[in-house]
């Protein structure tokens, strides 16, 4: 699977409802890093759904946005980036089902939709809607959206992040180049959230080289953390023979960053 610790799951549940079909692609690991109105149908040849996240004030939101790059659900706002992807994860397992969806009547009139957790929670919001049909249009967009999402992560590949449940219940991400090849690992993380969290930070840190140690294991090896500024250590590297070669694993990671999808 390739980002987000239940993404399988997410997209295998989702397609027993649509009827979608699943893929997967194994990892390759390498010492050296390898270069590098509704209805949107149309619109959507060749593109994907995305979330927008973004900070206002001291505040974060995201948007669901459509391949067309309409806006079919907006947040609230988070005090914290972590939260806020937890609100993306929620999207992600509820969006998919249609009776989590509930109609609302603004006071002009307007029509307009909420996305409902199981517990009864409003995770998102749509914008307003002329018309009952319209909106109607706008969930079923929004379901398509969530499918449409969850198909892209589950046959990624190329420069992005892993974020997966470890054996030890935890969650964990690896960092991987534009060959597959896993470049960086985290810490273990008591939240998926918390571990998405982590590879923003990564994006965050890792094209200052001030933020990197380069170090010499016990068996002889050489290895490369990344720090964020607080001196907490973000990720670690794979094992290289040398520390040359160690040395430009690590910058060929501050190269990659820029393409690294997160999102």
């Amino acid at each position: 699977m390739k980002t987000f610790a239940s993404l399988a799951a997410r997209f295998a549940s989702f397609a027993l409802v649509a009827g979608l079909a699943v893929g997967a692609t194994g990892c390759a690991t390498s010492e050296e890093l390898g270069a590098g109105a509704v209805d949107t149908t149309a619109a959507e040849v060749g593109q994907r759904p995305s979330f927008e996240l973004w900070k206002t004030g001291s505040n974060f939101y995201f948007n669901l946005v459509a391949a067309n790059q309409e806006v079919l659900l907006s947040s609230e706002g988070y005090v914290t980036r972590t939260a806020a992807l937890g609100g993306i994860l929620s999207i992600l397992d509820n969006g998919g089902i249609e009776s989590r969806y509930e109609y609302r009547t603004a006071s002009n009139g307007e029509v307009y939709y909420v996305l409902r957790a199981v517990n009864g929670e409003v995770i998102a919001v749509s914008e307003l809607y002329s018309t009952a049909y319209n909106a109607r249009a706008g969930v079923q967009a929004a379901i398509r959206a969530v499918a449409g999402y969850l198909e892209h992560w589950s046959t990624a590949a190329g420069a992005r992040a892993d974020v997966f449940a470890g054996a030890d219940g935890r969650f964990y991400f690896n960092i991987h180049a534009a060959n597959g090849a896993i470049v960086l690992s985290s810490q273990g993380y008591d939240t998926e959230e918390g571990a998405l969290n982590g590879a923003f930070s990564v994006v965050d840190n890792g094209t200052t080289k001030a933020r990197y140690t380069i170090s010499q294991a016990s068996n002889g090896k050489w290895y490369f953390t990344l720090k964020a500024s607080n001196g907490q250590v973000i990720g670690t590297s794979q094992m290289y023979s040398t520390k040359s070669n160690a040395t430009r694993g690590r910058d060929a990671l501050v190269a990659l960053i820029p393409a690294i999808e997160l999102l």
